[in-house]
């Protein structure tokens, strides 16, 4: 069974990279949102998953 890395573990690495990381993950947001108010994304699930991941990296920057 492959070991499991969870998310907060990766980042947690590379402290350097989070404020670029997040900045990556709010553009991608934003595309998102464009994309679904001109009804053509499909993958309404990634809304969810992107502002679960831009709280991540915020948690771990509020920790150090």
């Amino acid at each position: 069974m492959a070991k499991k890395t969870s998310f907060l573990s990766k980042t947690k690495e590379d402290s350097s990279s989070s404020l670029g990381e997040e900045q990556k993950l709010r553009k991608e947001l934003m595309d998102l949102r464009i994309s679904f108010s001109s009804g053509q994304l499909k993958e309404t699930h990634k809304f969810k998953q992107i502002r679960k991941s831009i709280a991540q990296l915020k948690t771990i920057e509020r920790e150090k």
